[in-house]
């Protein structure tokens, strides 16, 4: 009975997904933070829908200084249904999304495009 319904989950769950082919290297922007902790002057194309904030090594105190323009910057990412993932050794905000590798980040991408494909 559990495998006959997880069949029929799955066979529901490939019905609602729009094939669709993923190209999340090439729609994200991977950046670091600049010598005077600014990220203002990235040059985005029309693209790119995804942005991935590499802090690794960065010290608690810098990471603090850019949480609230990060905080801005997730919200307005998010109004455009993309997506943006730091990367760093540590957590300093519960609100933005922390992963400790970059290959996480693309990870944690991909499972938000698929929640958008499927309308979740």
């Amino acid at each position: 009975m559990e495998l006959l319904f997880v069949w029929q989950f799955y066979i529901c769950w490939q019905g609602k997904l729009k094939i669709k082919e993923m190209d999340i290297i090439n729609s994200t922007l991977v950046f670091k933070l600049g010598e005077d902790n600014n990220f203002s002057d990235i040059k985005i194309n029309s693209e790119i829908k995804h942005f991935v904030a590499d802090l690794t090594g960065v010290s608690v105190a810098v990471a603090e200084s850019v949480k609230s323009k990060f905080t801005v910057f997730s919200k307005s990412v998010s109004n455009m249904k993309g997506s943006f993932i730091i990367v760093c050794e540590f957590s300093f905000d519960d609100d933005l999304v922390i992963v400790p590798t970059l290959q996480e980040a693309f990870d944690y991408i991909e499972m938000e495009e698929i929640e958008r494909q499927l309308e979740l």
